[in-house]
């Protein structure tokens, strides 16, 4: 989940002198009256303000103690499987026999794309609300300008391309099993954008509480033999407004568990269900409420949620084998260098051309060091399983050309900067990717001055 506006970074600022709160954002207020409506008290006064790093964020209009809970959301009000189970208009687009049958094949679906496909095509005014406050443009590099791109690393355009695959498949494999009027009803553009709102708003959902439910269903459940993966992704309407901070601690689940949830549905009682979220920190009034996404380095958060964070302690720089062939071409010492592919199936076949990086705390991966060792340390292949498998390599036999590269990644972030400056304007996206950029600068300079 994200909050719409962001572009780079993600830290409270100091109000204006003199102010109280933040500036509301009045604009969803519809958001607001259709909670009220589906039982949502807001006990803890939250409020969608705007903050100037951040973009839209919340804050509460009352000072709140440790382990308060910041909101308790009606279940209602989440879209995932059970929504989608019940929607009649929607399951009604699908062939059932086609989907059975899918279902006995290898080539499953993953929820993120059904889930995004019933965005595209929901006619359910219950969600109304929601839909109307959702943003627009993303900045993922993923919707960077064709002119941005070629200064993206190949670590985010390997990423990427991954991205591109997951989503074009998933909307082939939906076409597939759709009755044939609504075949290729959805436009790709439509469901790119749809894939990344579920991708940067969603939450975790415990799997066995949304099967318990399905399994109460007079029709039965249509889509779960035909998920890849468990439905444990749910869109959460206004939690998604909440902004990620490195070390933030949040408690969340559902209210009630999965057997108390069986015994309501068994005796046929009202289901009072809902999606609770505790924070661990205190906060003042008027100040912005954190949560935190995940223990994420910067690639991961502008790949995921399309932002990075300055300073961040979890980040790390990551590199491929196709970034160290680059570093030898430009290398005076390297460029007449010839390896034996030998060495290069050999780093592969074990996966040790993965996870390469560079780190704070002990400057290379394990599987960095090993490949740098193999490559430009090892002359005889036969000994390379020893230098692989045993302890990590020692650092100094390759100190000099590790610091060699460090100096060629920061080349590329200088020359990634320079290139982006000098477009005519920079779309979201590419706002942020620049960030990120500077921010792998200032990361790798830290890393080059502990060598």
């Amino acid at each position: 989940m994200t909050a719409d506006g962001m572009t780079s970074i993600r830290r409270e600022v100091k109000r204006t002198k003199g102010a109280k709160y933040p500036s509301e954002c009045v604009e969803h207020v519809p958001l607001f009256r259709w909670l009220k409506g589906l039982g949502w008290r807001n006990e803890t006064g939250l409020r969608i303000g705007r903050f100037e790093c951040t973009g839209k964020g919340l804050y509460s209009r009352k000072p709140l103690a440790e382990a308060d809970c910041l909101i308790a959301l009606p279940f209602e009000a989440l879209i995932g499987l059970n929504v989608l189970e019940r929607d009649e208009h929607f399951r009604s687009m699908f062939d059932e026999s086609a989907v059975q049958e899918r279902a006995q094949s290898l080539e499953k679906l993953p929820f993120q794309a059904l889930l995004a496909f019933y965005l595209c095509v929901t006619k359910s005014a219950h969600f109304d609300a929601y839909l109307q406050s959702l943003p627009q443009t993303f900045s993922n590099p993923y919707f960077c300008t064709k002119q941005e791109l070629v200064y993206l690393s190949e670590v985010l355009l390997q990423r990427m391309v991954e991205q591109n695959g997951l989503i074009k498949s998933g909307l082939e494999r939906i076409n597939s099993v759709l009755r044939d009027e609504w075949k290729d009803t959805v436009e790709l553009e439509r469901f790119k954008w749809a894939y990344f709102v579920v991708n940067t708003r969603s939450v975790f959902l415990d799997p066995m509480a949304v099967k318990m439910i399905n399994s109460f269903l007079p029709s039965g459940s249509l889509f779960e033999d035909f998920l890849a993966d468990e439905p444990s992704m749910a869109l959460a309407p206004f939690l998604d407004f909440f902004n990620h901070r490195c070390g933030a601690k949040t408690v969340n689940g559902l209210s009630l568990s999965t057997s108390q949830i069986r015994d309501c549905l068994l005796k046929e009682r009202p289901l009072e269900l809902y999606y609770n979220l505790h924070t661990d920190t205190a906060y003042r009034a008027g100040e912005q409420i954190f949560i935190s996404y995940g223990t994420h380095n910067n690639t991961k958060l502008l790949l995921e949620y399309g932002f990075s964070i300055p300073s961040n302690p979890d980040d790390f720089v990551e590199l491929t084998i196709g970034t160290i062939n680059a570093f030898m071409k430009h290398d005076p010492e390297l460029r007449c260098l010839r390896l034996p592919r030998e060495k290069y199936r050999f780093l592969a076949d074990h996966r040790l051309d993965e996870q390469l990086f560079f780190v704070g705390d002990d400057l290379l991966s394990h599987n960095l060091t090993v490949c740098l060792t193999v490559l430009f340390v090892e002359r005889n292949i036969h000994h390379m399983k020893a230098v692989a498998f045993a302890a990590t390599p020692p650092l100094e036999p390759i100190r000099a050309i590790a610091l060699r590269l460090v100096d060629f990644l920061l080349l590329e972030c200088r020359q990634s900067i320079e290139g982006l400056n000098k477009l005519a304007g920079l779309s979201t996206a590419g706002t942020a990717y620049r960030e990120y950029r500077r921010e792998c600068e200032v990361f790798l300079n830290k890393i080059k001055n502990s060598f």
